[in-house]
């Protein structure tokens, strides 16, 4: 595991495996970059890309830092330029999970020279009106604060058929919970929303999600506005067992990112 230290003295932690064209590999909420490894992804993906695993800030070995401006999506997405810049890369494909979906997307809106490919393994839906974001965001905050990830967990579980691996909701127990509250703290203050910005980027987007988690096709809604938009939609499935469909997920992501690789 190597490391850098972000502008605003945040010890960041990476992980490099395999060369060709680099493809960073973000999370969201819970978990840590060992995720992609212990998903399946990490070994057929290094055959053909230099695979950066990255614990973004309060994930796996990385500093979890204390306050709400902290976890700003320009924050967030200031590390992965920052990132970019430790690793002396010209531009990457952006791979997201949940959450961690929205710094890719802000780095193709503010630098689309930086990325040549997103993957967006999760759904997008048109923005609430700012008042009820606020008390959302207040409510869930304070949600997870009092009850940890169980509620969320069981919403997670509640929407797939088949039950989640225990290796992966262990996996988001072990995640610091705190960090999560302040990143929702945070969102009110974006005043921004991927909704509003996709339709105008021009970088290359695969949006990989489960049926079960998109209900009311907000994904098929976007991707018909947006210029390069595409979608894998995997049947009977929520928004985990998606993502841990590694083999149907792949199937579609490789010669997707084959497609719009740099050539050397």
């Amino acid at each position: 595991m190597q490391f850098l230290e972000s502008s605003d003295a945040v010890r960041l932690t990476y992980e490099i495996e395999g060369q060709g064209p680099a493809l960073l590999l973000h999370l969201g909420a819970g978990c840590d970059s060992g995720l992609w490894r212990a998903a399946g992804y990490v070994e057929p993906l290094s055959q053909l890309y230099t695979c950066v695993l990255f614990d973004h800030r309060g994930h796996g070995s990385s500093d979890k830092p204390r306050g709400a401006t902290a976890y700003h999506i320009d924050r967030l997405t200031a590390d992965v330029i920052e990132l970019l810049e430790h690793l002396e890369l010209g531009s990457v494909a952006f791979w997201g999970f949940a959450s961690g979906v929205s710094p890719g997307i802000r780095l193709a809106e503010l630098h689309p020279g930086r990325v040549w490919a997103i993957v967006a393994s999760r759904p997008v839906a048109p923005p609430d009106p700012p008042d009820e974001l606020a008390a959302w965001a207040a409510e869930a905050a304070a949600g997870f604060r009092e009850h940890g990830w169980e509620r969320l967990i069981a919403r997670l579980e509640e929407q797939e058929p088949d039950p989640i691996p225990k290796w992966m909701t262990d996996r988001i127990r072990a995640t610091d919970v705190e960090q999560w509250a302040y990143m929702i703290e945070s969102v009110p203050e974006w005043h921004w929303d991927e909704w509003d910005v996709l339709p105008a980027i021009a970088t290359p987007t695969l949006f990989v999600t489960g049926e079960l988690e998109d209900r009311n096709d907000n994904v098929g809604q976007i991707v018909a506005r947006m210029r390069h938009g595409e979608r894998l939609s995997l049947t009977g499935r929520g928004h985990v067992n998606a993502f841990l469909a590694t083999d149907a997920v792949l199937e579609r992501v490789m010669p997707f990112l084959a497609e719009h690789a740099p050539q050397a």
